[in-house]
């Protein structure tokens, strides 16, 4: 029974294959034929087909129409040479009151290209210093024709936790080997340095908001420090720049060329946005 129906649809899928390939044409069967020759024979009117444009206008009537404006300029620009016959050229400079003079050829193209080329001026500023800068670097760079500006600005704010001041370096010494004892990671206090308000002291870390500094104030009373406290690192401090506020590109390079400069062994930098 399997075999039989195996058979059949061997002979079925023959069938098939034979009646798509036109195969069984000379006995009248076979798919419709829809080839070129036949579409050309179902089309109605093409004679009677009309492009139209975009405003439903034919478009040979649209095309008329555009072309007919551009012929104008070319036929007055002909009869001018005409009517200006016998007359004496009027030079550029003389034009009428409130008209623009007419730039020399290649003049306009040469000048927007050299405005392209020029760079924005750019601001530049070196430091930081601690407090005021330098007054020789600044006289260096006056010398060689900068405009040195000298500015200071706060330090961002930064909180501390602090153990001190001490009153003298024995005392923090021995507050270090208290903390050594207490088996604090090494890395987790340091003697403070640069912070003269906070010197001879211990810091237990530094960090940019109050409220995480709070959180290493309760972590440090939780391992047996109970005598350290928040405070704002950078109060009172502050730092300067050289700043030079309108350079071009060939200022710039001369700038980073300059032996003080070198000598001091700063760069300078860009300055902040705003």
């Amino acid at each position: 029974m399997l075999r039989k129906l195996l058979l059949l649809l061997i002979l079925g899928n023959l069938l098939l294959w034979a009646w798509t390939h036109g195969m069984l044409r000379p006995f009248g069967l076979g798919p419709q034929r829809i080839g070129e020759p036949q579409r050309l024979h179902q089309q109605l009117h093409p004679g009677s087909l009309v492009l139209l444009g975009p405003h439903g206008t034919p478009a040979s009537a649209a095309a008329s129409a555009a072309s007919a404006p551009a012929a104008a300029p070319t036929a007055s620009a002909a009869a001018a040479p005409s009517a200006q016959a016998g007359s004496k050229p009027v030079p550029s400079a003389s034009a009428a009151p409130g008209s623009a003079p007419a730039p020399a050829s290649g003049s306009s193209g040469a000048s927007t290209t050299q405005a392209a080329a020029d760079p924005a001026a750019t601001c530049l500023r070196i430091g930081p210093y601690s407090g005021q800068p330098d007054a020789a670097l600044g006289a260096a760079l006056r010398a060689a024709g900068f405009d040195a500006q000298a500015r200071t600005e706060d330090l961002p704010q930064q909180w501390m936790v602090l153990m001190g001041p001490y009153p003298d370096l024995a005392t923090q010494q021995h507050k270090l080997d208290e903390l050594r004892k207490l088996g604090l990671p090494a890395n987790s206090f340091v003697g403070v340095t640069g912070r003269p308000r906070y010197m001879p002291g211990i810091a237990l870390g530094v960090f940019d908001k109050r409220d995480q500094a709070q959180l290493q104030l309760k972590r440090m009373h939780a391992r047996g420090v109970s005598t350290a406290h928040v405070v704002q690192r950078n109060l009172g401090v502050r730092r300067g720049y050289w700043v030079l506020p309108a350079l071009d590109a060939a200022q710039a390079a001369r700038l980073s060329a300059l032996p003080a400069l070198h000598a001091a062994n700063l760069h300078a930098q860009p300055c902040p946005a705003g």
